[in-house]
């Protein structure tokens, strides 16, 4: 059986998309919203520089901080913290955000892509300094340079000492398993968010090999990770086998259980939101 943490802090590192989405529903109903800070870093209010300068009286009451932050943010929580994290195929990624970028007119980059009709490769020229994401997500940045060597090994040493639980996007539901026993969670009915369908299709060989070049540290964590995840499984098979039996069993809610579910779920998200902005 997985220890329950207690006193420390929950940070979920949340790589852009990686299933990251689904598991902050879930982290809603495990944790008072009122202390949960969500970092956006297109926010003027939730930054990560503004967290880390809130009374430290306030940072030590939080049970959990998350979003699209880097490795570090430890060090501001008193109480100490845990990570987390979820990755994802690089290459899978890659498509993912180019077709996300697309269909999301407010994002930043929208009016490049669509105006100038940018392409696959072009995308992955334009975006070279943000090219294995996750690895310098989780090695701490800065992005002032591309990733390197050093940055690889920081991310894994880090993913080793720091992280709780490093869950596999592929593998939603085992690395849910394995987060909601570490934490003492109960897991709620969920249903997987923004999950893009057909975001891959085929391209030559050559362009492939050159996005898995461009990517080749995150491939190489992600299969650091995987090996990890599954390490984590097989040690805890009877716990996975009985959680995974009693979830497939469930019954899914009525129309009415589901919304009034989203409804809850909407309210503890915003005041979560609102809290972390004040």
């Amino acid at each position: 059986m997985i220890e329950t943490m207690d006193s420390e802090a929950l940070i979920f590192l949340h790589v852009p998309k990686t299933a990251g989405t689904t598991l902050n529903r879930i982290i809603e109903w495990q944790y008072d919203p009122r202390l949960i800070f969500t970092i956006d870093p297109h926010r003027i209010r939730a930054t990560a520089e503004r967290f880390k300068t809130l009374p430290e009286e306030r940072r030590r009451r939080l049970r959990c901080v998350r979003g699209h932050l880097t490795y570090g943010v430890h060090e501001y929580l008193p109480q100490g913290a845990t990570y987390i994290t979820m990755l994802r195929d690089p290459i899978a990624r890659f498509f993912s955000t180019y077709y996300f970028i697309l269909r999301r007119p407010l994002h930043p980059l929208h009016r490049k892509l669509k105006s100038k009709g940018v392409g696959i490769e072009d995308f992955l020229r334009l975006t070279a300094q943000r090219q294995n994401m996750q690895t310098m997500m989780i090695a701490g940045g800065p992005f002032v340079e591309p990733c390197n060597e050093q940055m690889f090994e920081k991310a894994k040493e880090n993913l080793t000492k720091s992280f709780r639980v490093v869950g596999i996007s592929e593998r939603f539901q085992d690395s849910l398993i394995l987060i909601a026993s570490s934490f003492g969670w109960t897991i709620p009915y969920y249903e997987n968010r923004k999950v893009a369908k057909g975001d891959r299709p085929a391209y030559d060989p050559a362009m492939l090999e050159r996005i898995r070049e461009c990517n080749r540290y995150d491939i190489e964590l992600y299969e650091f990770g995987k090996q990890r995840l599954e390490d984590d499984l097989r040690k805890n098979h009877d716990l996975i086998a009985e959680t995974t039996l009693g979830l497939e069993s469930r019954l899914r809610p009525g129309r009415v259980s589901r919304f009034a579910h989203t409804t809850l779920g909407t309210g503890r998200f915003l005041l979560s939101k609102v809290t972390s902005a004040l």
